[in-house]
């Protein structure tokens, strides 16, 4: 069986513009600080750039939970710095801070931080390692990293 085939796509009839642009126009309408929104711009443009992912054939939106809003502007890019190979720590801190400034509440967003660090220490971590595929936060995850650790 193959396995490609039978994967949830919920994006699979859009194309990488529209995803990106969707993305783009969500960012907008939630009124950020504009170096936030910045930033976070520059995340989504990496993902789209990267080879390391298809974000077509690998978003699927957040996983075990519903979406607030299609497509997650918090979970894009963290589905981006998993699958690529940049998750841990800084990937789930950023995630964490989408979620609130995408205006979930703290609580809900702990609640979802946790589910997805004990998923990253238990499961894809040693994946990961084991692919050899664990890389490094990107200049992008750092920046936005900073910003919110100020």
């Amino acid at each position: 069986m193959n396995h490609q085939k039978h994967r949830l796509r919920p994006y699979r009839n859009w194309d990488k513009e529209e995803l990106k642009d969707m993305l783009i126009k969500h960012l907008y309408i939630l009124s950020v600080d504009p170096r936030l929104e910045r930033l976070w711009i520059n995340l989504i443009i990496e993902s789209f750039k990267s080879d390391k992912w298809s974000p077509i054939n690998d978003y699927n939106g957040c996983t075990m939970v519903q979406d607030e809003l299609h497509p997650s502007l918090a979970c894009f890019p963290h589905d981006y710095m998993w699958i690529s190979g940049h998750g841990g720590r800084v990937a789930d801190r950023i995630f964490y801070n989408l979620m609130i400034h995408q205006g979930m509440k703290k609580s809900k967003a702990y609640r979802r931080w946790i589910g997805v660090r004990f998923g990253w220490f238990f499961y894809f971590k040693w994946k990961y390692v084991l692919l050899r595929k664990l890389n490094e936060p990107t200049d992008a995850m750092k920046e936005l990293d900073s910003y919110f650790r100020k």
